[in-house]
């Protein structure tokens, strides 16, 4: 795909559940039409491309694929509020995905599937699919040998497998591309015995030895190594998709989302972006200022700009609807997972979006855009995103520097609400 000149697309990176229990005091949409409604605020604020979630290990929409664990047909675990039972069985009567593409294309919408690419969370919560429970053996391992259940191997053919059944079938669904997610949770890889024993035998050495050191040529040779595994992933998703271009003749793009903190960074997680632009593996490149390794701290998103107009891939600057979750509270106490409603400025967000506009981006990758829609605040800056006129007359107002001034606690909204914050 060759972007524009012009292009400037707004991407909202919608979360159904985000728009029907993140602080939304409705808890779902009363018309009961929830999919349409999520979109239709999507629709006016000016985002008519959105990517829609498929899931993590738990898939979001209702799948025929023999191995699949879709959400809503688990059991409610003990003590879950009547709002999550509610969420539950909103996902269990309707298949949302279904829902949102045809609200989509009547309404002149593009829709790629959504799927994140390794969060497995912890096997008896309900948020792990129950293949990989019954599979503890694909689990990934720490560089000290425990094992770590949040993640799977990717060295491992059949895991590789279950991720793109789940693609393909999106496809023949209907979406019209595809969203691979890898800022949910990096690393991608890790010290799973495939790896760790394929690079014995290759170099004699073993990597769990190998200290992690920023630009240390011996441990970016082991990490280029294991970042196979995720090449080999979209070489196969490539491949499969062939034949479906072929007999549909529709292009189904394949859509990626990784941390802008630097290529090198990115091989540490798996993630060998150059390798994949060359080989012409990925349509199009989404960005996240995701702060997850602490040797590693310069986010921009030029670079990524730079090699995607080298290769002709559109690339999306990052943004994010949701503050930081892993900080401190004013009075000193820990919190994560909740909102932080310090966190929030709706001018800083669009600052970010006008400095990706002037850095060359194609547009906005904005993450939990079901929240930015729905929040008067930050609805306030989204709504203007799609205009880079108006989105510059909203930040050069000094009306709107008096009213959002900057704060050490919001400073960083836009950023991956993920983030750690290092000392």
């Amino acid at each position: 795909m060759t972007p524009d000149a012009n292009t400037w697309i707004i991407w909202g990176i919608s979360e159904l559940n985000g728009w029907l229990g993140h602080s939304n005091p409705t808890h779902g949409s009363p018309s009961g039409r929830d999919a349409e409604d999520c979109l239709d605020a999507h629709l006016a604020c000016g985002i008519q491309h959105v990517v829609w979630d498929l899931g993590r290990s738990v898939l979001h929409y209702h799948s025929d694929l023999p191995h699949a664990t879709c959400r809503g047909l688990r059991q409610p675990p003990d003590g879950a509020t009547a709002a999550k039972r509610a969420v539950e069985r909103l996902y269990r009567e309707r298949c949302q995905l279904r829902a949102a593409l045809r609200h989509a294309h009547a309404n002149g919408m593009t829709l790629y599937g959504r799927l994140c690419m390794n969060r497995h969370y912890r096997p008896g919560t309900g948020l792990t699919g129950r293949l990989f429970e019954n599979h503890p053996e694909w689990f990934e391992h720490r560089q000290d040998g425990w094992l770590d259940i949040s993640r799977v191997c990717y060295g491992i053919p059949d895991v590789r497998r279950e991720r793109i059944d789940v693609f393909m079938e999106a496809t023949e669904i209907g979406v019209d591309g595809l969203h691979l997610d890898f800022c949910r949770q990096p690393p991608m890889v890790g010290y799973h015995p495939v790896f760790r024993q394929g690079y014995c035998e290759k170099t004699g050495s073993d990597p769990r030895t190998i200290a992690v050191n920023a630009g240390e040529e011996g441990f970016l040779v082991w990490c280029q190594y294991r970042a196979e595994a995720i090449t080999a992933l979209l070489r196969e998703l490539h491949a499969e998709l062939v034949s479906f271009r072929e007999r549909w003749r529709r292009p189904v793009p394949i859509q990626v989302r990784v941390p802008n903190d630097g290529l090198e960074a990115n091989l540490v997680a798996g993630l060998d972006v150059g390798t994949w632009c060359r080989e012409g593996l990925i349509d199009e490149l989404m960005l996240s200022e995701l702060h997850w390794l602490e040797q590693y701290r310069t986010w921009d998103d030029r670079p990524y700009i730079e090699l995607g107009k080298r290769h002709a891939i559109p690339v999306y600057g990052s943004s994010n609807c949701l503050p930081r979750q892993n900080i401190k509270w004013r009075d000193g106490r820990n919190w994560s997972g909740q909102l932080n409603p310090h966190g929030v400025n709706p001018l800083v967000l669009a600052r970010r979006a006008l400095r990706s506009h002037e850095d060359g981006a194609s547009g906005i990758a904005l993450y939990q855009s079901d929240t930015g829609v729905q929040w008067p605040d930050t609805r306030e800056a989204v709504e203007r995103l799609a205009d880079p006129k108006r989105l510059r007359a909203y930040v050069n107002d000094p009306g709107n520097a008096r009213r959002w001034p900057v704060t050490d606690e919001n400073r960083d909204y836009g950023i991956d609400n993920h983030s750690a914050k290092f000392e």
